[in-house]
């Protein structure tokens, strides 16, 4: 870079270096999206499956997992294109007008906060699996209330504290905090191999005459499917219901955006990109499909798709009258088959794990996308402070946990809140995302040229527009059959005043930056014409 640019640079960004520096390895990074995308996520597929009863699962899982794949390379483009913190917001900030990039972040990263409270909050419910389950299995009231103290408020506040306190730790320790993901990461991997082949070795005639023994109801299963069937639940043809699941899986496939927020520390940046955003979503399509498979194989597919409406609307079935607590905590159930207590507890851990560990790499993202508002002039200066021996922004970490404090706070005490459901928020700022990536090259062509790694077209059409469009347009038919869904997206006044409260907020707090900065002589316009320095 000429002196000149330097110079440049230096008075437009609050400094002429970023001082984060490149420690994160490919196989940290996948392991770290691994976590985040299906942390949490086989519980909700579980517990999801009456909003597409009778779904092609695996059919469902590939119709999503391609436009996924997309969106996935559009953001391995922006990886590689601006790898510095927040390198997603940086591409969308600079392909687009800046008040649309910094908006659209904005109101990922208010989502992303509340997520990191809102799983805080739920780590309890995991306790309460495990305790309640060997509690249910020997029959020890003490077991079973102590899983019952973990579904309190007091319990999950507690525990919720407990898991932010140990992300933050984690998020703090530059590349050991890395190594303790990659660790985790790895025995998710094999606690989740252990989980396949336990599934795979039950059958769904085993499990009904499990059930049955165990509960002392000769007809356990017609118990929770004539119940369920009486009491509203329809099954639709496998296609129609593959239709349906669109909008609950792709949000299933969501947030392997985030390495791209910490692609100024990656090392070998296209392949660690490749590996954490395109590979690891392919991984995990994969991983969705298996899973699926094997827990209707084992526990049959209308059993649970009617024990999850059961438990959906806490319906009076005499079967879950002595099973409410476990709720569609699968491993219980092949718990009663098999009679081990340390598989259940591989299998605990299968669930367990990747919602655990993905809060670290949740904590860093967050930082890092302050981080990037603040050398964009965004954010205070002081968010973009860098620790000299962990190398990261501290100030901002303080930050991003603080919101996910008060973000647990919320679920807890106001419980109106958990109405307010992300799922949109996701696919509004996906779409914007591939969208404002598909028309760069035509609205910034000297942009494109300069600034973006993949340059390749077919006629006249760069790939990236090629994809971006076609992406859009799925996100556009998601949004459509998720507005309205009871569960995703609930049409009410919360929801509809939050997400005008999101959005409007991110267009005030840029529109103050700018005439901050326009008093101090700086031109924003000129800022986000230039990449911020490594």
């Amino acid at each position: 870079m000429s002196k000149s640019n330097i110079d440049k640079n230096q008075s437009l960004f609050i400094r002429q270096s970023s001082g984060l520096i490149r420690e994160v390895s490919p196989w940290a990074s996948f392991f770290a999206t691994f976590g985040l995308v299906t942390g949490g996520v086989p519980i909700l597929i579980l517990s999801w499956l009456y909003l597409s009863p009778g779904a092609n699962w695996p059919l469902a899982y590939l119709i999503t997992l391609i436009p996924t794949l997309g969106m996935a390379f559009l953001f391995y483009v922006a990886t590689t294109s601006t790898p510095r913190a927040g390198g997603d917001y940086v591409f969308n900030a600079r392909a687009s007008h800046p008040i649309v990039g910094f908006t659209n972040y904005w109101a990922l990263w208010i989502a992303f906060a509340l997520s990191l409270g809102l799983y805080s909050y739920l780590g309890a419910q995991w306790f309460a699996y495990l305790f309640s389950g060997i509690g249910l299995y020997y029959n020890n009231s003490f077991l079973i209330s102590l899983g019952s103290f973990f579904t309190s408020t007091t319990g999950s506040v507690i525990v919720g504290i407990i898991v932010l306190a140990v992300s933050t730790i984690a998020a703090s320790l530059g590349r050991y905090g890395w190594k303790f993901i990659f660790i985790a990461g790895i025995i998710s991997i094999i606690a989740t191999i252990v989980t396949f082949i336990v599934l795979a070795s039950i059958s769904s005639s085993q499990f009904y005459s499990s059930l049955s023994s165990f509960t002392g109801i000769s007809n356990a299963y017609e118990n929770v499917v004539s119940t369920a069937t009486s009491n509203g639940l329809t099954f639709v043809s496998p296609l129609e219901g593959a239709l349906l699941a669109i909008p609950v899986v792709w949000y299933y496939y969501v947030w392997y955006n985030l390495p791209a927020s910490w692609s100024g520390e990656m090392r070998k940046v296209k392949f660690n990109a490749l590996i954490s955003i395109v590979v690891a979503i392919l991984f995990i399509g994969i991983y969705y499909t298996i899973f699926t498979y094997l827990n209707i194989h084992a526990f049959g597919e209308k059993f649970l798709t009617a024990w999850s409406y059961t438990v959906a609307n806490n319906l009076n079935s005499t079967v879950y009258q002595k099973l409410s607590n476990i709720g569609t905590f699968s491993p219980f159930f092949a718990l009663i088959v098999n009679h081990s207590l340390p598989l259940y507890i591989i299998m605990w851990i299968a669930f367990w794990l990747p919602n655990f560990y993905s809060l670290s790499p949740l904590t860093i993202a967050l930082t890092r996308y302050l981080f990037a508002w603040s050398f964009d002039r965004i954010m205070p200066e002081k968010l973009a402070d860098v620790n000299e021996r962990f190398h990261i922004p501290f100030k901002a970490t303080i930050t991003a946990v603080s919101v996910g404090i008060l973000g647990l706070l919320l679920y807890a005490f106001i419980p109106a809140i958990s109405i307010v459901d992300i799922t949109v928020v996701f696919e509004i700022s996906y779409a914007i995302f591939a969208f404002t990536t598909a028309i760069m090259p035509f609205i910034k062509k000297g942009l494109f040229e300069r600034m973006v790694t993949v340059k390749t077209k077919f006629g006249r059409v760069p790939i990236i527009s090629l994809i971006g469009f076609p992406v859009f347009g799925f996100l556009l038919y998601a949004l459509f059959i998720t507005w309205g869904n009871p569960v995703l997206l609930p049409i009410n006044l919360p929801t509809l005043l939050s997400l005008g409260i999101i959005y409007a907020s991110g267009i005030i707090i840029y529109h103050i930056a700018y005439f901050i900065n326009s008093r101090k002589g700086i031109q924003m316009k000129l800022l986000f014409n230039e990449i911020p320095p490594e």
